[in-house]
């Protein structure tokens, strides 16, 4: 027959080191759940930054694709009026300056629209 029954540990100062390197399971959930909690706080802390910079971003890239557009339409239109350009490649000029103005306006669909103004005043309207 088997004896499944261990003598006690009498030395107090041998129980103590066991307890120490074997703590008990309610001190390590306990821990774990701390640990999670910190993770989730940090991580929202950092969305927080992130969609806090994200729309400055957009909008400098917004002023610069804006003010690119602009002076090459100007420049399209004087070179069509004088003519330096035919139709076909002043059309591909065109479609090509859509395409980052297109990509502002889905990242602002996204976090927030930039309002310029034509007093040159910017107003950020976030997504709700």
């Amino acid at each position: 027959m088997k004896d499944n029954h261990l003598p006690p540990i009498a030395d107090e100062r041998l129980l103590a080191a066991l307890k120490a390197v074997n703590p008990p399971v309610e001190k390590l959930m306990a821990d774990r759940l701390a640990l999670r909690q910190e993770m989730r706080q940090a991580k929202d802390e950092l969305e927080n930054v992130r969609h806090q910079m994200i729309p400055r971003y957009i909008g400098f890239v917004k002023a610069i694709a804006l003010g690119a557009a602009t002076l090459a339409l100007v420049a399209m239109a004087l070179a069509l009026f004088k003519g330096l350009f035919e139709i076909k490649t002043t059309t591909i000029l065109f479609a090509s300056l859509l395409l980052p103005v297109w990509i502002v306006d889905q990242g602002e669909a996204r976090f927030g629209r930039w309002r310029v103004h034509r007093n040159g005043r910017t107003e950020y309207v976030a997504k709700e």
